[in-house]
């Protein structure tokens, strides 16, 4: 029997860097996350995108781009933090080879994480993610896009979108969940609009049965759409990425609240901005918040014009 309310936070990209280290190594949530802990407090289900390999023997692979990992105990902070799942399907997850994905995979079994979105084959990275709490069951989906980063049949890694499967995967699962999520990891990073193909994947996965998308990967805040009774975000931005100095776009993210309400159909979305500082993330005071919104809202108004 399902409860009046349930509260949920959908983080973005979740990742240590240089000036979060040694607040990572130790466990200092307080510092990391700061009054955005009591946000997370609030929620009754934590979640977001591990943007990084666990692994303490790491073997980077040859590729393009930054290779991301970190110490398998890094994972310690921010289960104590109040995340309690975390999609692995991104572009950094085979960063370590099929050691570093089982290692991940490993770490989050260890610290009674649950996870999504990448596993030891295809089969088990395309699994979806069901979370059942105060009687609701919510849907979760995680795709990512090809890069280094792949499952195969034989091989560890993420889960790929693949339309002529995926598509009818997503109507079926709809149909054993109250509300679906999709987890979209791909777009253009640095780049505040959705591309046509983006937007054209985004708003078939709403058709097909999901009540809401979000990308995740851009780096930055992008867009937003109410599409068919559905809600899909072009740029989730990032949670925990580091702080770059003068570079607004890096350091603001969206926090994602989903209050589930028995006696209405949909749950009530709510975009929570977080920054950025020398010393993890805070949210955004109450006008600097208002401001970021009502900006979103503006540059979201040109992804609907045709012309």
């Amino acid at each position: 029997m399902k409860n009046q309310s349930l509260e949920i936070i959908i983080c973005g990209d979740l990742c240590p860097t240089l000036d979060t280290k040694e607040y990572f190594e130790s466990q200092d949530k307080d510092t990391l996350f700061n009054d955005v802990i009591s946000v997370f407090e609030k929620a009754d289900f934590v979640l977001g995108n591990l943007e990084f390999v666990l692994t303490d023997t790491p073997s980077p692979i040859k590729k393009a781009g930054p290779i991301l990992h970190a110490n398998t105990n890094y994972l310690k902070v921010l289960k104590e933090a109040g995340i309690q799942t975390v999609s692995l399907a991104n572009n950094h997850i085979k960063d370590c080879g099929e050691k570093g994905v089982l290692s991940t995979i490993s770490s989050c079994k260890e610290n009674k994480i649950d996870f999504f979105g990448a596993g030891k084959n295809l089969s088990e990275a395309k699994q979806p993610y069901i979370k059942k709490i105060e009687g609701y069951k919510i849907g979760f989906i995680s795709f990512a896009e090809q890069e280094f980063n792949m499952a195969s049949d034989t091989e560890c890694g993420a889960a790929i979108l693949y339309p002529y499967e995926a598509f009818d995967r997503i109507s079926e699962f709809r149909q054993q969940v109250d509300y679906l999520i999709i987890l979209y990891h791909g777009g253009i990073e640095y780049y505040q609009y959705p591309s046509p193909l983006l937007q054209k994947k985004c708003r078939k996965f709403i058709e097909k049965g999901a009540d809401l998308v979000t990308c995740q990967h851009s780096h930055c805040i992008g867009t937003i759409e109410d599409y068919n009774q559905g809600t899909i975000l072009y740029g989730q931005g990032n949670t925990l990425f580091g702080y770059r100095e003068g570079d607004d776009s890096w350091n603001q993210g969206l926090l994602i609240r989903l209050i589930f309400n028995d006696l209405v159909k949909k749950p009530e979305i709510q975009l929570i901005p977080v920054h950025a500082t020398k010393k993890g993330i805070r949210c955004m005071d109450q006008l600097k918040s208002n401001m970021l919104l009502e900006h979103l809202y503006k540059k979201s108004n040109k992804i609907t014009d045709a012309a």
